[in-house]
């Protein structure tokens, strides 16, 4: 654990994760937050990556956010230098048996587009298991309708028993009964946000005058529950980013049993 995560830091952490579902944290390693950044202002020829808007129209973003995509997920370890921003959370949370989303992903919302709404969901009803961890890095300022808004886990529960109760209800018309008691995460970069995936969340039309440009990936435990879905399992969804020593003597005792490649 680095010096910057103190005992009573790493406490006031905790509660904030327990109480509020999300815990905003400061980036552990810049470097990589850096390498991140610069690769992206590479693909998208883009200095000042706030102001992408005022260079690229709106009908061209999707192909070039598809670009950058796959020029991230390029990155030499990217898995080791994205989980380098919060490493020591990560472990702290999770565990030393981790495991990694096998794709970064980017968003990309600019002013008045509309395309690039994200429509109020949750990961668990998606089929993600509810015994992770979504680390999301803002790579330009998040602020009012730019941000992301997340509704904590009382108001998700309420919002989730409504569904069964109301089952021609869309997920437009719940985000409009409960929109009041939205919280949009206002983060600059710099910091990094860890939320739970049974959240609601999403995004709304941005109506600022910047474009927010984060990055987001999914961590589990190796030894965790597996989600609902095959396909958002381990091997098919994610790969093993580290092993702890114990569960390697573990796997040594009878290496017949289990193996994790």
């Amino acid at each position: 654990m680095n010096n910057k995560l103190t005992k009573n830091l790493i406490d006031n952490l905790s509660k904030d994760l327990l109480k509020n579902g999300y815990c905003i944290f400061d980036i552990e390693k810049q470097d990589s937050l850096e390498l991140f950044y610069k690769n992206i202002q590479k693909e998208l020829n883009q200095n000042d990556l706030s102001l992408l808007h005022e260079n690229i129209s709106i009908k061209d973003i999707n192909n070039l956010r598809i670009k950058a995509f796959r020029s991230i997920n390029k990155i030499k370890n990217w898995e080791n230098e994205y989980t380098s921003l919060g490493k020591n959370l990560l472990y702290y949370f999770l565990g030393r048996d981790l495991a990694i989303q096998n794709k970064l992903n980017l968003s990309i919302q600019m002013p008045n587009d509309s395309s690039s709404v994200l429509d109020l969901h949750t990961d668990a009803l998606s089929g993600q298991s509810v015994f992770e961890l979504v680390m999301w890095i803002p790579l330009t300022r998040s602020f009012d309708s730019n941000a992301m808004y997340i509704f904590k886990p009382e108001v998700s529960k309420e919002m989730l028993s409504e569904i069964p109760k109301n089952e021609k209800i869309g997920m437009n018309l719940l985000f409009e009964k409960f929109k009041d008691k939205a919280t949009f995460i206002e983060i600059n970069k710099g910091k990094g946000l860890l939320f739970s995936p049974t959240l609601f969340h999403g995004n709304i039309l941005n109506k600022t005058s910047s474009t927010r440009i984060s990055i987001n990936c999914r961590f589990k435990n190796i030894f965790t529950h597996e989600a609902v879905s095959g396909e958002r399992r381990l091997g098919s969804f994610y790969k093993i980013l580290n092993i702890s020593e114990v569960t390697k003597l573990g796997l040594s005792y009878r290496d017949d049993l289990i193996k994790f490649k």
